[in-house]
């Protein structure tokens, strides 16, 4: 088992990863003998592995209790955060209570944001059950659901007491699914440089310790700025544009991960279009996105399609719009006030 620490003082808590550790969630994460939990997951985590995590933690608590949602990013709503409420209130959860998300991204984001703001804030754990989830949702305390007008729009940061990650769960998982979380972990090896970049080139990288490696840069960048107001942008590298398309295409045509691989091909366009990005990376992150059959192109969009969810992204301000650009490997900026005309002409629908 190997762990990782997320230092931000008060709010600091552990990282574990492994095979076969959900039945150490207990000691891992040992609980007061009268203490309820909620798990919240969705309808097909549940399926496979509700009664496995039941069976493993539920000697730890008082009580324990289920959610269990539909399956997708179109229910990440408030109205499944309502139904969370619901059952924390008919349950009598109070503030010493805690919640335990056992899912993907989507049930990451929303559990975490139900623990955020119910009575102003309970414990939640996170038990991510997806590549994709396992490496960005589950970590970093963002917590979010999406409004009809956009993705993330209500949101909180608040950190988990701690995350479980457990890669036997990717055994299950479908094979586009599991390509898509890799677009996060190419994604950190961007933003982190030519060494960790160029072994996931080369294929060198056993899984595991590609899931440790991208924990450890965000577990590092968020330790600096865990607020997003400075250098964690950069991990919103292709995000911009995915959210967008996401939102755009109602959450039916990409999976969050491949919309985000799709993002980052943009940003690297928009970063030649602006001069300032190197020519070579167009080639070498998109042939290795396409080593996991992961899109580089966006079909059936264009910007009319897509400026509008722009002005709505949390990076932009009233008159202008920011994204983040690769230079290169190993360098990533955010850039201010890029114009409507310049993301028309990159966004072009031929």
């Amino acid at each position: 088992m190997r762990t990782v620490k997320v230092k931000l003082g008060e709010n600091s808590y552990n990282i574990y990863i492994g095979r076969g550790i959900i039945e150490d969630f207990n000691t891992l994460f040992p609980s007061k003998e009268d203490r309820k939990a909620l798990i919240v997951t969705n309808e097909t985590v549940w399926k496979l592995y509700g009664e496995r995590v039941l069976d493993s933690i539920k000697d730890g608590f008082l009580q324990v209790h289920t959610l269990v949602l539909p399956d997708g990013e179109r229910y990440k709503t408030l109205r499944s955060v309502e139904k969370g409420y619901r059952v924390l209130v008919e349950n009598r959860f109070t503030r010493s209570d805690c919640i335990i998300n056992l899912g993907g991204g989507v049930i990451c984001d929303t559990g975490g944001f139900i623990s955020a703001t119910y009575m102003r804030g309970i414990d939640f754990y996170q038990i991510p059950t997806t590549l994709l989830a396992q490496v960005d949702a589950s970590i970093g305390g963002k917590v979010a659901v999406n409004l009809p007008q956009g993705k993330n729009l209500v949101g909180a940061f608040y950190q988990p007491k701690g995350v479980l990650i457990d890669v036997d769960f990717l055994e299950t998982l479908p094979q586009r699914e599991l390509n898509s979380g890799w677009t996060e972990i190419i994604k950190a090896g961007i933003i982190d440089g030519e060494s960790f970049f160029s072994i996931l080139e080369r294929g060198r990288y056993p899984l595991i310790t590609a899931i440790e490696k991208a924990i450890r840069l965000k577990a590092r960048i968020v330790k600096m700025d865990e607020k997003d107001k400075a250098i964690r942008k950069v991990l919103n590298l292709g995000h911009t544009f995915a959210h967008a398309i996401e939102s755009a295409t109602n959450y039916r045509k990409y999976l969050h991960g491949e919309a985000v691989a799709i993002g980052i091909m943009y940003a690297i366009k928009l970063g030649e279009a602006m001069g300032v990005t190197d020519p070579s990376l167009r080639d070498r992150v998109g042939n290795l996105l396409e080593r996991f059959d992961l899109p580089t192109e966006l079909k059936g969009l264009d910007s009319k399609d897509l400026i509008p969810y722009f002005y709505i992204d949390k990076k932009a301000t009233t008159s202008s719009l920011s994204f983040i650009i690769p230079l290169k490997i190993g360098d990533v900026r955010e850039f201010k006030n890029v114009t409507p005309e310049i993301l028309g002409g990159i966004l072009k629908n031929d």
